[in-house]
């Protein structure tokens, strides 16, 4: 059954995971910008791989929790074609 979401008038109907996805790609593409055309280190001797953790990996897993199938589709998929490459004759 699908949640029933308020809305404001003369809005669309949203989902929070639509909004959640959209925040986690403009959080990995500010942080991919930030490491790589400014002079921030992805590892410093201070904070370890910090920044480049919470600037790339935090927002890559949060997608990857978001849209599993995204994430794990290919892999079956290059499985599946690599195995049958072997029985063709």
């Amino acid at each position: 059954m699908h949640k029933q979401y308020r809305t404001l008038p003369n809005h669309p109907p949203y989902h929070q995971s639509d909004v959640l996805t959209l925040a986690s790609l403009a959080w990995l593409a500010t942080g991919l910008v930030l490491l790589c055309l400014t002079p921030l280190p992805a590892h410093d001797a201070a904070h370890g791989w910090s920044p480049a953790f919470w600037l790339i990996v935090a927002p890559a897993v949060v997608l990857a929790m978001l849209h599993p199938r995204a994430v794990l589709a290919p892999a079956k998929n290059w499985r599946r074609a690599r195995s049958s490459r072997g029985t063709r004759r």
